[in-house]
């Protein structure tokens, strides 16, 4: 089982050779981009990252991700877990050439499609995995109550919002006879829009004033998926439980985790000083290398109630000692440590023995005694 997920990572500049304006996961406007597919055993261990122009989409990455699986890594007999839009056609074409099975999920529409054909059913959204098999592919359904309440409160809290601002805007175009009315139901227009509730609102001018009409069955429908989702794999029975799809796919979560600690966590990839494509492909490979780092020191951490940031301050304490003058050259690591280093270093390999450095000068009067001394 592996696992892969693309980022954007944003560019300060504008003159690197893979900086282009797309899809920006970052959310900053107007900033050019490179984008990053990040390639994970089913455990969620890096793999492979891989860098693209910012204007490149997810699919083209995935197929890279298959090639690298057949070609460079020689696998089989695997699958492949992707996001919603990851895994689309062109995806599932070529894995099927490999021989490689997937495991991602349905979009919205695509859910609601299924529902109306009749292939899947509403009252199987539980909390507890449920499966439909179509031909070859299997459908696992869950509902999740936590994001079902989260969803609708979300919803409830944005329509609040949007009726306040008309409100407010209502009074006051009713004091203010210079107010535009039509500025107020193109603010009320753009705030629907934003927050998705054009589905079951509607807004309009009477006079000066600006009414709303709610359809309440459409808001019924639009919220029958809340907290739903369907994950659609072509595994066999044999190979994977309903359970065992659906976890696979939440273990996606792993490398969201990962990227996190790329790009605004303990590493940070950005901002990327680079301008040649190779370079900054050998940036993002020194930043996996050091992720790799990261989740082994975690490992051995985490037992004791220790973050990495945690370990990592502990770990500046562990340093060499000096003996004599400075421009002597002669240093060692210490014999002893604090309690709180102590707890760190016990739980990584263990430091080679205390040896003595010399420096270049001492080093060479040991090779080249002065006439009458001995190297003893």
């Amino acid at each position: 089982m592996f696992l892969y997920d693309v980022t954007s990572v944003y560019f300060e500049g504008q003159h690197n050779e893979l900086a282009a304006f797309g899809y920006n996961r970052d959310g900053k406007r107007g900033k050019v981009q490179m984008v990053a597919g990040l390639l994970t055993d089913g455990a969620g261990e890096p793999l492979s990252i891989q860098l693209y122009a910012g204007n490149t989409s997810d699919p083209p990455t995935f197929l890279d991700a298959v090639e690298q699986l057949k070609v460079r890594f020689g696998t089989e007999e695997i699958a492949v877990v992707g996001d919603r839009g990851r895994i689309k056609a062109l995806g599932r074409a070529a894995l099927g050439e490999a021989h490689f099975r997937y495991v991602t999920a349905l979009t919205d529409p695509q859910v609601r499609a299924l529902l109306k054909a009749g292939v899947l059913q509403l009252g199987l959204f539980e909390d507890q995995p449920a499966e439909v098999t179509v031909g070859s592919k299997r459908y696992v359904l869950r509902c999740n109550p936590q994001t079902q309440a989260r969803e609708r409160a979300r919803r409830a809290d944005q329509w609040e919002r949007v009726r306040g601002w008309i409100q407010a805007r209502n009074t006051a175009v009713a004091v203010q006879p210079r107010c535009d009315p039509q500025s107020s139901l193109r603010g009320a227009q753009g705030r629907v829009q934003k927050y998705r509730l054009g589905g079951w609102v509607s807004v309009r001018l009477e006079g000066r004033q600006v009414v709303w009409t709610e359809d309440a069955l459409a808001r019924e429908t639009e919220a029958q998926l809340d907290g739903c989702y369907v994950v659609e794999s072509d595994l066999p029975v044999a190979a994977a439980t309903p359970q065992a799809v659906h976890d696979r796919y939440l273990d996606l979560t792993q490398v969201e985790r990962d990227f996190r600690t790329l790009k605004t966590g303990l590493l940070e990839i950005r901002p990327v000083f680079l301008r040649k494509a190779e370079r900054t492909r050998g940036h993002a490979l020194v930043s996996l290398l050091a992720l790799k780092l990261a989740r082994a020191l975690d490992r051995r951490v985490a037992p004791l109630g220790l973050t990495v940031d945690d370990a990592v301050e502990r770990l500046k304490g562990v340093r060499l000692v000096c003996l004599g003058e400075a421009k002597l050259g002669l240093w060692r690591l210490a014999d002893t440590y604090p309690a709180a280093q102590r707890e760190v270093l016990g739980v990584l390999p263990k430091l080679a023995a205390p040896v003595l450095s010399l420096g270049k000068a001492n080093r060479r009067r040991l090779r080249n005694p002065r006439q009458g001394r001995s190297n003893q």
